[in-house]
Parts: structure tokens; sequence; C-alpha cells
């Protein structure tokens, strides 16, 4: 049985049984938003303390404040580029908004502009380590040269 890893509840389902396992967490609640949303296993999570770390936005044609869960803001923050779909879920309006049209209570930040820090700050990262990778290849290159 080929099984795939499911991104809401991190159970192993089976492909054939997927899209229905899916639909299910998809489904929508009667406020509107779906029943889970997509995380990181728990194991996988930033760790560590969240104080800094915004939680709370207000969608600014409503006025209305929701509070991000935990469990999504540690996905966020250890793979930013988990969450790309540029939309997050409102209380006020009881939909999915543009994540533009919401500010960080704590900051003032736009989400959209807040994640795309986060997204560049990892790309660098991403980057530093490639070049790290590549430099440490090359001297190991030339450490095995030097013993032949």
């Amino acid at each position: 049985m080929k099984a795939k890893r499911c991104p809401f509840c991190h159970e192993y389902i089976s492909v054939a049984d997927y899209p229905q396992h899916q639909a299910k967490h998809l489904k929508l609640r009667p406020d509107g938003q779906h029943t889970d949303y997509v995380s990181l296993p728990e194991d996988e999570r930033e760790l560590g303390g969240l104080a800094g770390v915004p939680s709370v936005y207000v969608h600014r044609r409503c006025g209305v404040a929701t509070g991000m869960p935990e469990d999504i803001i540690r996905s966020y923050l250890k793979n930013p580029f988990l969450y790309t779909a540029g939309r997050t879920f409102c209380h006020g309006c009881h939909t999915h908004v543009p994540d533009r049209e919401c500010v960080w209570t704590e900051t003032g930040e736009d989400l959209q502009s807040y994640f795309d820090g986060l997204r560049a700050a990892k790309s660098r990262s991403n980057k530093n380590v490639t070049i790290l990778l590549y430099v440490i290849a090359i001297l190991a290159g030339l450490a095995v040269a030097a013993l032949i």
C-alpha cells in the first residue's frame, strides 16, 4: 500500500483514500474556518519561546481581531514557505481574506509584509548554508589532493 503523510493530522493515509481523508480536514465549520489547517508535525515545528512573535491580527476592513494558533505560528517560523496562499481567516468576516488587509496588533505590520520578510530571511540563510557547504567541499577536495 502506497501511503502519503497528511499535512493536517500527520497520519499516513493510503494514496487511494487520501482525497476523501483530505476533504474531512477542509470541511467548513459553522464559523467559516476549515476543520483543520496544514501545519508541520510537532517535532518539526519551531521550538522555544514565542516572546516578540506576533500572534493576533486585525482585519482592517471589519476591525475584528483574530488569534493565530500556536501550531501554525511554530510551523511558519520553521518553514515560512509552508503558507503561500496570501490569505488568512478573519473571525469578523467569517472567511479567508488577503494577508495585506490584516495587521499584527503587536507591531502594526501587515501579514503579507511580515511573511515576505520571513521568507526572504530564510532564503538568505539557505543561500549561506549552500555557500558554506560548497566551500567545505572544495577544502575537503584540496585536503584529499594534498594526500595523494
